[in-house]
């Protein structure tokens, strides 16, 4: 073989090899290199997906345990229980499933991804006892009123959690809802989270159900997959139920099956080992992808996956350039080494030794002088020597620009990374990184307002050091180490509720999950915590207002039985003190009982006012006018030592309450403020405009935005202390000595307030004083004049025919006895059907005196109906120690209706019997809530 055909097969081979070689060795540390990271940021962002997924269901399962054991409930079952005995139990029913569908709507309001709270009962085939939902113009809140309720009995969700035992609750797969039987167009993803009611006998009696609407959660994880990739989340039997191509979604259900192993063949047995691990895995038709994945349950319930997939060419787009680049440049290097080693076979005539020290000298690095003579084979050898030293340099500008484009992915890595951090630092809960000796790595801006610590000051710093108590660290290890051997009960990711440390020493209640993330050199783990103090703060509040108003309920039960009682009382002593007028011993005895009658009346009106059951009869008032007399009643009780100032705002607004009422409220505020002022002080009394916006008054609870009137009673005394400051408003709660005041003062401030539609709020410092604040709704007129009423000389009295209608024996006998006294004819009956028989009977009478509460079926405002139903000119005058809302509605009486408080004296029931002999007929119609 000739030497040129020699070297120009050993040139092209040497360049061959050579480029290989680098093309090679290039293309799989770059591969190496790029694609954990690729994967890694797959599973970051698959992970966070997921997160969010679970995150916006995870209040549900709390949520709809919560009102399972709400007041209003056991209300509703106690109620419909009791229909066959008791007669008033459906208006007890009604009004509790309307308070609880304002609870509902409340909850509504607060949480955008609630779609509906339903109560469905056992009877009537599962019929819904309270539905709220956001079926309104444009999706508004929504009462569904009772005669659009409907039966659910043969829903799955129903039959499901019916059957389930007392305390657990039911989580149904995410699918679509439906309307009469047909899905809803278009789609709408729910889920549905349900628990049991029972009976106190353990019988199932009824539902608590929330419907969750997953629209917006899957519209951010449809929206946001990584660059290049695609979003899936599949249900636990690979069905999707987020898919690029939205017409694959929920195919389950609408008759056109769609699941993930049609596209992934290999994907089902990971999803079903709980394997997360991110991999290179084939679709069905042979293309390798990128995959992520995170396995979330949804309200400890249903199993979801949340898939990232990424072409492989996608993935290794810079890995496969390089790659083809390099190919591209060894066959050109080939094709150009051929040519030239021709070239040089044919013109090889230098001589070897000055071919030999040019290739030395190539080797050093020097320019290349190769001889022009020495024949063709030379020639081309030295020619082919030249271009392979350019090769060369072009090899290393390419290597130069592959360490670039590796720089540049690095950078975008580096991107990424800040792109999460961001994430972290704009979470609304504490997301703190730890590494497997706890120490920390990642500490975001909610960690800092939480803890106290600058996220400077926590890097590097133990964790469980840092926030747990001594008594707490074995609890985290071990929690720890559970997490890392994949215990089935480790429960990673589970929420649990503990006490940590702040850094100035206080405390904080805290909600918190852990869960723990491989890397290539361990672990690093992943703490999420939110502040429970808001939310404490508002349970509080609500069993606050669930104890006022069981207290409520109490005192206006004791309040009737205990007034039929003062009634008989305050009458017997008046006819007991005439028959005595004579006798000054038996005299003053007949006075001492009267006081302690008149003693007990005003302690039971003030029951009445804590539980918001008095009977007022507001008007438009001019609050300023009220004040200012209200302080010159108040200088002769409180003593020269108190000093008073009013400060009232010159325009302010109009006020629709009672005005005794008010004044009586003033003065029992003035006569705490002077207590507090042993030794002297001021009272100021305040007058101002104030509006409330919707969050103020939704915060609030039980208040209706809009336009208020404050008064506010400011006292420079000793203060209320803390500890008891959450206790004023409690009946019969008194920091004053036994026998120096009953405790129900500011507790009937406070029923006042509120039934007159208001709020109340008190401010105190030890040392420094205390004010109560006073909100009165504005009225919509101007202040109303009253006429006074005519004095009169002496007790009216009267030749008509009465129909008395009183259940309590010993009130019908009084009543009757003065009533004959007076000169009136009577008419007795003992309850609503006895008095309708003598109606029925054509028995003649002017005026029905009836009592309001009564058994038998038929309470007073129904008898009223019944009656004027048959003679529409008859004239009607109530009488109760407490009216039940048969006539007091929103706190007020109804228009026309005349009403005689018990207790009453003589004096009191000849002047009304006269004002509704001559007042004209007006009795409304029953209101539809006080019927049965």
């Amino acid at each position: 073989m000739r030497l040129s055909t020699r070297l120009t097969l050993a040139m092209v081979a040497l360049v061959v090899l050579a480029t290989a070689a680098v093309g090679v060795l290039t293309y799989r540390n770059i591969a190496a290199f790029a694609l954990p990271r690729a994967l890694e940021r797959l599973d970051t962002h698959a992970y966070l997906l997921g997160s969010e997924l679970a995150a916006s269901v995870r209040g549900a399962r709390a949520d709809v345990i919560g009102f399972r054991s709400a007041v209003a409930v056991s209300d509703i079952m106690t109620a419909r229980l009791s229909r066959g005995t008791n007669p008033a139990a459906a208006a007890a029913e009604a009004e509790a499933r309307r308070r609880m569908a304002q609870r509902y709507a409340v909850e509504l309001a607060t949480k955008p991804n609630y779609y509906a709270f339903r109560i469905i009962g056992v009877d009537d085939d599962g019929r819904e006892l309270v539905r709220v939902d956001r079926s309104g113009p444009d999706g508004a809140i929504r009462i569904v009123p009772d005669d659009e309720l409907r039966q659910e009995g043969d829903r799955v969700a129903f039959t499901e959690t019916i059957r389930l035992p007392a305390g657990e609750v039911y989580v149904s797969p995410v699918n679509l809802s439906q309307h009469n039987g047909e899905i809803e167009t278009p789609h709408v993803p729910v889920m549905r989270v349900a628990t049991p009611i029972h009976t106190p006998d353990g019988k199932p009696f009824a539902i608590v159900i929330i419907k969750l609407d997953m629209r917006s959660t899957f519209d951010r994880i449809r929206s946001n997959p990584i660059d290049g990739g695609r979003s899936y989340v599949v249900n636990n039997q690979g069905g999707y139920l987020v898919h690029p191509d939205r017409d694959r979604e929920f195919g389950f259900i609408v008759g056109k099956p769609a699941h993930i192993q049609d596209e992934f063949p290999d994907l089902p047995k990971i999803l079903a080992s709980s394997d997360t691990t991110p991999r290179v895995m084939q679709d069905r038709a042979g293309n390798r992808f990128g995959v992520g994945l995170a396995i979330q349950r949804l309200a400890d319930g249903p199993r979801i996956a949340v898939i990232q997939a990424v072409p492989y060419s996608d993935l290794m787009a810079a890995t496969s350039a390089v790659r083809d680049a390099g190919l591209l440049a060894g066959l050109g290097a080939a094709f150009f080494a051929f040519l030239l080693a021709a070239i040089v076979a044919r013109s090889l005539t230098r001589p070897l030794v000055q071919m030999t020290k040019a290739v030395a000298g190539f080797a050093r690095g020097e320019t290349i002088a190769l001889p022009t003579g020495g024949g063709q084979e030379i020639g081309a050898l030295s020619q082919a020597f030249a271009d392979m030293a350019a090769e060369s340099r072009a090899k290393t500008a390419a290597l130069n620009q592959e360490i670039e484009e590796h720089r540049r992915t690095v950078e975008e890595l580096r991107e990424s990374e800040r792109t999460a951090r961001d994430v972290i630092a704009s979470a609304f809960e504490a997301v703190i990184q730890t590494d497997d000796a706890s120490h920390v790595l990642e500490w975001n801006p909610q960690a800092e307002a939480i803890f106290g610590w600058s996220r400077q000051e926590a890097l590097g710093q133990h964790l469980p050091t840092l926030l747990l108590s001594e008594a707490l660290l074995p609890y985290c290890q071990e929690m720890k180490e559970r997490l890392l051997r994949n215990d089935a009960d480790a429960a990673a990711g589970e929420r649990f509720e503990i006490r940590a440390k702040r850094k100035d020493g206080s405390t904080v209640k805290i909600e918190a999950s852990l869960n723990a993330l491989r890397r290539r050199c361990g672990h690093v783990f992943n703490v999420f915590a939110r502040d429970l103090t808001q939310r404490i703060a508002a349970e509080e509040q609500l069993r606050q207002a669930q104890k006022m108003e069981a207290l409520g309920q109490l005192t206006g039960g004791i309040a009737h039985d205990f007034n039929n009682v003062l009634t008989v009382i305050s009458g017997t002593i008046e006819i007991l003190a005439d028959e005595v007028s004579a006798r000054p011993e038996a005299a003053a005895v007949a006075r001492l009982i009267g006081e302690a009658a008149d003693r007990g009346a005003e302690l039971t009106s003030h029951l009445l006012a804590f539980a918001r059951k008095q009977p007022l009869q507001p008007r438009e008032i001019d609050v300023n006018r009220l004040v200012v007399e209200s302080a010159k009643l108040f200088r002769p009780t409180l003593g020269a030592q108190i000093e008073i100032e009013s400060m009232l705002t010159d325009s302010v607004w109009t006020a629709l309450v009672d005005p005794g009422q008010l004044s009586s409220a003033l003065l029992n505020l003035a006569i705490n403020a002077r207590d507090a002022m042993p030794n002297g002080g001021k009272l100021t009394l305040e007058t101002r405009n104030v509006t409330f916006d919707a969050d103020f008054a939704a915060a609030i609870g039980d208040l209706k935005p809009g336009n208020y009137v404050m008064i506010a009673v400011s006292d420079t005394g000793t203060g209320i202390p803390e500890a008891i400051r959450d206790k004023v408003f409690d009946p019969f709660f008194s920091t004053k000595q036994v026998g120096k005041g009953t405790g129900l003062g500011l507790s009937m401030v406070y029923g006042f307030v509120k039934q007159s539609g208001g709020h109340i709020k008190v401010y105190s410092e030890e040392g420094h004083g205390t004010t109560f604040k006073l909100y009165l709704p504005q009225a919509d007129a101007p202040p109303e004049r009253v006429a006074e009423e005519p004095s009169s000389s002496g007790i009216e009295r009267g030749d008509e025919t009465i129909l008395v209608v009183e259940d309590d024996p010993l009130v019908r006998a009084y009543v009757n006895t003065q009533l004959q006294s007076l000169g009136y004819q009577t008419l007795s009956a003992a309850n609503g059907v006895e008095a309708l028989a003598i109606v029925d009977s054509g028995a003649a009478f002017d005026l029905l005196f009836t009592d309001i509460i009564m058994p038998g079926g038929l309470n007073g405002r129904q008898l009223a109906a019944e009656v004027a139903s048959r003679r529409p000119s008859l004239r009607v005058l109530f009488t109760s120690g407490y009216t039940e809302n048969a006539i007091i509605h929103h706190g007020r009486l109804d228009f026309g209706v005349l009403l005689l408080a018990k207790p009453y004296r003589k004096l009191d029931l000849a002047r009304m019997l006269r004002v509704a002999l001559g007042s004209a007929v007006s009795l409304p119609a029953a209101n539809p809530e006080t019927q049965g």
